[in-house]
């Protein structure tokens, strides 16, 4: 609040560049004066040093205006007067102006966009025979159904990138420097699992949520009718793809696990066999 208020060194330092080596008048030490306030920073003591202040300022225009630092001198007091007078009085925080008409415009332009949005969920733009009447269930039947088959798609992506994934595997096994090098064998089995492992957290997750969503029907519509039916059948095109996967990703681990268990009592294949997990 008061930062810009000097101390006694300051002052003196301030108060010798203007060409002043010595005091002013004997009615006040201003040196003093602020040593004094720097001890007790307080409003009180701000308004008590601006007397202080004022009364140098008087002696320095009344008797002193004809000396080469008169200037000089008045621009340092008249710049600590501005500093004591703005830690008194500090200016009020600025009201913050509510929004300008556009900005009101663009609000409410926003508004009926996310109306729109939310609408649409309810837009059976198929005319899908199976869809729920009521609006929380027909909500999430139609976007459990438009969703489907993206998520089927993905999902089968999957399934064909761990079949090339099992093809590595009995490459790795069947490849006749296996046993010359073995720790370039490792190194390859073990990106292959890095690569098995994040393509699970793919189509895990992906399952997963469509699952969760598809209870979601179930749920709002309390029991069984064309909807569930419907998405039911879904589910379980997604569960066989999900199979295969499993299958597949089971080949890989045993395929990797006897390219490892060759390679003897190497440590590292060792180490290796156990994060296979089969």
């Amino acid at each position: 609040m008061f930062d810009d208020v000097f101390d006694d060194k300051q002052w003196k330092i301030a108060r010798d560049k203007t060409g002043l080596k010595d005091g002013l008048t004997e009615k006040v030490s201003m040196g003093d004066e602020f040593k004094r306030f720097q001890k007790d920073k307080t409003v009180d003591a701000a308004r008590f040093l601006l007397q202080k202040v004022e009364i140098y300022e008087r002696q320095l225009k009344d008797k002193h205006a004809r000396e080469k630092y008169y200037n000089a001198l008045l621009k340092v007091i008249q710049d600590q007067k501005a500093a004591l007078e703005m830690g008194i009085h500090p200016p009020e925080t600025p009201v913050q102006n509510g929004p300008t008409p556009k900005e009101m415009d663009d609000i409410a332009n926003e508004a009926v966009e996310m109306q729109k949005e939310y609408l649409r969920g309810f837009d059976n733009t198929n005319n899908d025979p199976n869809c729920p009447i009521a609006p929380a269930a027909k909500r999430i039947y139609l976007k459990v159904t438009k969703e489907f088959p993206t998520v089927e798609g993905k999902i089968k992506s999957e399934r064909l990138a761990v079949t090339e994934i099992l093809q590595k595997c009995k490459a790795l096994g069947t490849n006749p420097n296996l046993q010359a090098k073995p720790e370039v064998a490792i190194t390859v089995a073990q990106k292959i699992l890095e690569t098995l492992v994040k393509s699970e957290a793919v189509y895990t997750d992906l399952h997963t949520d469509f699952v969760v969503e598809a209870a979601g029907v179930r749920k709002e519509e309390g029991r069984e009718t064309n909807a569930t039916k419907e998405v039911d059948k879904l589910l379980a095109r997604l569960n066989e793809e999900m199979a295969q996967i499993a299958d597949g990703n089971h080949a890989c681990r045993l395929s990797l696990k006897t390219t490892l268990q060759s390679l003897g009592n190497n440590p590292k294949a060792q180490e290796m066999v156990g994060q296979l997990h089969v």
